[in-house]
């Protein structure tokens, strides 16, 4: 596993945990794809976040073709995108991601 897609899983991982703290009832699955993007001829590695009783999605890409940034994309479990942003990866921190969840996840 890469570096910046390890440090970035704990990032959302710790999120996630903070998030389940505040929200018990509503559950959350974590997945790291770090060869399933590959397989598929797309160089990048994700990190998704799925809440499946609303059928919502935040999905986190790092692209090989740029290493300092990740792209973040809302949108539900079929891949449909409702919004899509570009982030430094060095300024992604816990309370961002966590301010993701509870935004799409509660609203």
């Amino acid at each position: 596993m890469k570096e910046s897609l390890k440090e970035l899983s704990e990032i959302v991982a710790k999120a996630n945990d903070i998030f389940y703290d505040r929200n018990k009832n509503v559950d959350t699955l974590m997945g790291i794809m770090d060869k399933t993007l590959r397989k598929q001829g797309m160089n990048a590695d994700a990190i998704t976040i799925d809440c499946i009783a609303i059928n919502k999605k935040i999905v986190l890409v790092l692209h090989d073709s740029k290493p300092d940034r990740v792209d973040i994309a809302l949108g539900d479990k079929a891949g449909v995108v409702h919004s899509s942003t570009e982030y430094e990866l060095k300024n992604v921190n816990i309370v961002q991601i966590l301010d993701m969840m509870e935004e799409n996840f509660l609203n």
